[in-house]
C-alpha cells in the first residue's frame, strides 16, 4: 500500500476523494487512534498500488497529488511496480513507480530485489 497524507494540500487544491470521484470521506472525522470514543480528522490513508496509480493519472501527474507518507509505504508496492514496469506495464504503473521514487527520494536505479 501507498500511504497518502490527507492533511496535505495538493497543487490542484483537490484531495484524494475529489480526484477519484469518491464520496468525500477524506474530510470526515473518524475514531482517533488513541481514543476510539473521540473523532479526529483523517490524516493518513493507505491505498493499494493500483488505486494510487489511478489517482496519479486522474490528478494529472505526480506533481498534482497530495503528499506521500513514504515511511509508511509498503516496499511490496514498490516491488510490484518495479516488476510490472520491467514486464512492459501500462504507463500509469510506470508513472506511479517514477512518482514514488521522486517523492520518496529513492535512487532512480534502485532494484528492489524482485524474487
Amino acid at each position: 500500500h501507498i500511504c497518502i497524507d490527507l492533511a496535505s494540500i495538493a497543487s490542484t487544491g483537490k484531495n484524494f476523494c475529489d480526484v477519484t470521484e469518491q464520496p468525500d470521506w477524506c474530510d470526515d472525522k473518524m475514531a482517533c487512534s488513541d481514543d476510539s470514543d473521540e473523532k479526529c480528522p483523517v490524516k493518513h490513508w493507505c491505498v493499494c498500488q493500483w488505486a494510487f496509480a489511478a489517482y496519479i493519472e486522474k490528478a494529472g501527474g505526480c506533481d498534482a497529488i497530495q503528499e506521500i507518507n513514504c515511511e509508511a509505504t509498503n516496499v511490496e508496492a514498490l516491488k510490484a511496480y518495479e516488476k510490472k514496469s520491467k514486464a512492459g506495464a501500462d504507463e500509469n504503473v510506470v508513472n506511479a513507480l517514477k512518482c514514488l521514487k521522486q517523492r520518496c527520494k529513492l535512487d532512480a536505479d534502485v532494484d528492489f530485489a524482485i524474487a
